[in-house]
Protein backbone atom coordinates (compact mmCIF):
# COMPACT_ATOMS: atom_id res chain seq x y z
CA UNK A 1 0.00 0.00 0.00
CA UNK A 2 2.92 2.23 0.75
CA UNK A 3 4.47 1.81 -2.53
CA UNK A 4 1.60 2.42 -4.01
CA UNK A 5 1.37 5.39 -2.20
CA UNK A 6 4.61 6.73 -3.96
CA UNK A 7 4.02 6.05 -6.99
CA UNK A 8 0.93 7.71 -7.07
CA UNK A 9 2.23 10.55 -5.74
CA UNK A 10 5.43 10.98 -7.59
CA UNK A 11 3.16 10.77 -11.02
CA UNK A 12 1.28 13.44 -9.77
CA UNK A 13 4.36 15.42 -8.87
CA UNK A 14 5.46 14.24 -12.24
CA UNK A 15 1.92 15.91 -14.06
CA UNK A 16 1.80 19.10 -11.98
CA UNK A 17 5.66 19.70 -13.21
CA UNK A 18 4.93 18.95 -16.86
CA UNK A 19 1.52 21.18 -16.60
CA UNK A 20 3.53 24.06 -14.87
CA UNK A 21 5.89 23.71 -17.41
CA UNK A 22 4.03 23.42 -20.57
CA UNK A 23 2.59 26.40 -19.74
CA UNK A 24 5.04 29.10 -18.77
CA UNK A 25 6.81 27.90 -22.35
CA UNK A 26 3.25 29.22 -24.65
CA UNK A 27 3.56 32.20 -22.34
CA UNK A 28 7.32 32.82 -23.06
CA UNK A 29 6.97 32.42 -26.92
CA UNK A 30 3.76 34.61 -26.58
CA UNK A 31 6.08 36.95 -24.78
CA UNK A 32 8.35 36.60 -27.26
CA UNK A 33 6.20 37.59 -30.33
CA UNK A 34 4.37 40.35 -29.03
CA UNK A 35 0.96 41.95 -29.45
CA UNK A 36 -0.41 41.43 -32.89
CA UNK A 37 -0.60 44.57 -35.15
CA UNK A 38 -3.25 45.48 -37.77
CA UNK A 39 -2.35 45.71 -41.67
CA UNK A 40 -3.53 45.30 -44.93
CA UNK A 41 -1.31 44.03 -47.87
CA UNK A 42 -1.73 46.91 -50.79
CA UNK A 43 -1.85 46.02 -54.26
CA UNK A 44 0.83 48.05 -56.40
CA UNK A 45 -1.92 50.43 -57.49
CA UNK A 46 -2.75 51.20 -54.31
CA UNK A 47 0.86 52.32 -53.39
CA UNK A 48 2.04 55.83 -52.87
CA UNK A 49 3.40 56.39 -56.22
CA UNK A 50 6.90 58.00 -55.20
CA UNK A 51 6.81 54.95 -52.75
CA UNK A 52 6.66 52.70 -55.85
CA UNK A 53 9.08 54.88 -57.92
CA UNK A 54 11.20 53.60 -55.21
CA UNK A 55 10.77 50.31 -54.86
CA UNK A 56 11.02 49.86 -58.45
CA UNK A 57 14.63 51.36 -58.42
CA UNK A 58 15.29 48.85 -55.50
CA UNK A 59 13.73 45.82 -56.39
CA UNK A 60 16.50 44.05 -58.44
CA UNK A 61 17.90 42.57 -54.85
CA UNK A 62 16.59 42.26 -51.83
CA UNK A 63 15.26 45.35 -49.88
CA UNK A 64 13.48 46.31 -46.53
CA UNK A 65 11.74 49.69 -46.82
CA UNK A 66 9.58 52.12 -44.75
CA UNK A 67 7.27 55.30 -46.07
CA UNK A 68 4.97 57.63 -43.71
CA UNK A 69 2.39 59.66 -45.36
CA UNK A 70 0.10 61.88 -43.15
CA UNK A 71 -2.34 58.64 -42.24
CA UNK A 72 -0.37 55.28 -42.64
CA UNK A 73 3.01 53.51 -42.57
CA UNK A 74 3.65 51.15 -45.33
CA UNK A 75 6.41 48.37 -45.24
CA UNK A 76 8.05 47.12 -47.79
CA UNK A 77 9.72 43.19 -48.22
CA UNK A 78 11.43 42.63 -51.65
CA UNK A 79 13.49 39.24 -52.31
CA UNK A 80 14.96 40.88 -54.85
CA UNK A 81 15.45 38.48 -58.55
CA UNK A 82 14.84 35.59 -59.67
CA UNK A 83 15.15 33.28 -61.96
CA UNK A 84 11.32 32.37 -62.88
CA UNK A 85 8.50 33.68 -62.05
CA UNK A 86 5.75 31.94 -59.13
CA UNK A 87 7.13 33.32 -56.13
CA UNK A 88 5.32 34.78 -53.32
CA UNK A 89 5.73 36.44 -50.24
CA UNK A 90 3.46 35.45 -47.23
CA UNK A 91 3.76 37.59 -43.89
CA UNK A 92 3.89 35.78 -41.16
CA UNK A 93 3.83 38.02 -38.63
CA UNK A 94 3.48 41.98 -37.77
CA UNK A 95 3.62 42.72 -34.07
CA UNK A 96 4.86 45.08 -31.56
CA UNK A 97 8.24 44.17 -29.29
CA UNK A 98 8.52 46.96 -27.13
CA UNK A 99 9.50 50.01 -28.75
CA UNK A 100 9.99 48.27 -32.05
CA UNK A 101 7.65 46.70 -34.78
CA UNK A 102 8.46 43.55 -36.47
CA UNK A 103 7.49 42.32 -39.15
CA UNK A 104 8.24 38.84 -40.58
CA UNK A 105 8.19 37.63 -44.08
CA UNK A 106 9.42 34.17 -46.20
CA UNK A 107 9.20 33.81 -49.41
CA UNK A 108 7.91 30.47 -51.06
CA UNK A 109 8.65 29.31 -54.40
CA UNK A 110 6.51 27.78 -57.56
CA UNK A 111 4.47 24.92 -56.53
CA UNK A 112 5.88 21.52 -57.92
CA UNK A 113 2.76 21.28 -60.57
CA UNK A 114 2.48 25.00 -61.51
CA UNK A 115 3.58 26.47 -64.71
CA UNK A 116 6.28 28.97 -64.54
CA UNK A 117 8.38 30.99 -67.52
CA UNK A 118 11.81 31.82 -67.56
CA UNK A 119 11.38 35.19 -67.25
CA UNK A 120 13.31 37.04 -64.25
CA UNK A 121 10.47 37.64 -61.39
CA UNK A 122 10.89 40.67 -58.22
CA UNK A 123 8.79 39.78 -55.85
CA UNK A 124 7.72 41.82 -53.14
CA UNK A 125 4.99 43.10 -50.61
CA UNK A 126 3.63 45.73 -49.09
CA UNK A 127 1.65 46.07 -46.42
CA UNK A 128 0.06 49.38 -45.00
CA UNK A 129 -0.57 49.86 -40.99
CA UNK A 130 -1.68 53.05 -39.00
CA UNK A 131 1.18 55.65 -38.70
CA UNK A 132 3.78 55.28 -35.42
CA UNK A 133 7.16 56.31 -34.17
CA UNK A 134 8.10 52.69 -33.32
CA UNK A 135 10.72 51.49 -35.24
CA UNK A 136 10.75 48.71 -37.76
CA UNK A 137 12.79 45.49 -37.90
CA UNK A 138 12.05 43.49 -40.72
CA UNK A 139 12.53 39.67 -40.29
CA UNK A 140 12.78 37.55 -43.49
Amino acid sequence: MKIRRNVFFVALTALVTMSIWLTACGQKEEAKKGKDWDYTVVPTTDCPKDFLAEIEKKKINPFQMTYDDGEYRYLAVGYGEQETNGFSIRVQGLYEKGETLCMETSLAGPGEDQIVSNKKSYPFIVVKTHKTEKKVEFLT
